[in-house]
């Protein structure tokens, strides 16, 4: 359902009040491939964390739509310090160092809860230092992934580090 409503929101193009309410301003001149790239990583994300890491696979879901989203609200509202972020166009992309702070904290409540949620992981008392760690190169990730490819990268990272460490 996401494809169809996406592909009719491309179709109809700018201006469309579907197309406007999911595109950025700020990704002028290229709204409409940060439409698609976000779309497509989180697929791919989601495809290849079920293939590789089977339930824990939740784990990277709840990071990338908690934590990763988190990100954007609390930069927009609290963020004073801007820092550039890599990216695969010619559009500048910053972030903000307060907006990551939020991706951190969003992400240590996903991790937790993934775990509580994910009856093939036992918590135990690594947990209590796993949790910050893998929290903190999923903020890491979210900082220097490509602007719109973060969603693929927060989805994967968080739970191939839970197989890994948990």
């Amino acid at each position: 359902m996401v494809t169809l409503v996406l592909a009719h929101a491309l179709l109809r193009g700018a201006g469309h009040p579907l197309y406007e309410a999911i595109a950025r301003e700020k990704d002028e001149p290229y709204r409409t491939y940060y439409i698609i790239v976000p779309y497509v990583a989180t697929l791919l994300g989601g495809i290849v964390g079920n293939i590789w890491f089977g339930p824990v696979s939740l784990i990277g879901y709840l990071v990338g739509g908690l934590g990763d989203a988190a990100g954007e609200p609390v930069g927009t509202r609290w963020g004073k310090h801007r820092y550039v972020v890599p990216t695969l166009s010619q559009a500048k992309t910053t972030r903000t160092v307060e907006g990551s702070i939020g991706v951190f904290a969003a992400s240590l409540v996903a991790i937790a809860a993934g775990i509580l949620l994910t009856p093939e992981i036992r918590v135990s008392p690594g947990c209590v230092l796993s949790i910050p760690a893998i929290a903190v190169v999923c903020t890491v990730l979210e900082a220097l992934s490509p602007h719109g490819w973060d969603n693929a990268t927060m989805q994967l990272a968080p739970a191939m580090l839970a197989v890994l460490l948990l």
